[in-house]
């Protein structure tokens, strides 16, 4: 009996674990209220036009003199429907992707897959900051909600400078 119990308790904790796991693309960033109790901002929602095309997007903050952001994720990522739904349709964070970067978004599954091998990308969501020759800058693993997001990312491209 009591070995009956404890195999019980055993596959119980092995089905809690496998349930969890899947639930999960990558655990959150450390410091983000990924467990759902964050502040969500109160700029209002925008969406950003993303582009698909790595190199294209090199080229063009090349000409523009602008870093890129590369959002790397999965349809299947919970934590990256979040990011999308929330942290990157932000009016601010969205204001800022619009004017002072190229932003891109590359499906990992699909034509994102060699390109976050090259990356070392090992969880989702993955933010990348490249520079215009694609040489990381920094990288923002898993979910952050805006208003940490945006301080990171302002961190990662440096000041706004004006012509």
């Amino acid at each position: 009996m009591v070995v009956h119990t404890a195999v019980r308790s055993l596959a119980a904790g092995a089905a809690v674990a496998l349930l969890a796991s899947a639930l999960a693309c990558s655990r959150p960033e450390p410091g983000s209220a990924a467990g759902g109790s964050e502040a969500i901002s109160t700029h209002g929602t925008v969406a950003v036009e993303w582009g698909r095309d790595l190199p294209a997007a090199l080229s063009r903050a090349r000409s523009e003199g602008k870093p890129v952001v590369v959002n790397f994720y999965a349809d299947w990522c919970v934590w990256c429907k979040r990011l999308d739904s929330t942290t990157l349709r932000d009016a601010q964070v969205a204001s800022l992707l619009r004017d002072r970067v190229v932003p891109v978004s590359l499906d990992v599954d699909g034509d994102g897959r060699d390109l976050s091998a090259r990356y070392s990308v090992e969880g989702l969501p993955t933010i990348l900051v490249l520079d215009a020759d694609g040489r990381e800058i920094g990288r923002i693993p898993g979910y952050m909600p805006p208003t940490g997001f945006l301080e990171r990312i302002q961190e990662l491209i440096g000041p706004a400078t004006r012509v």
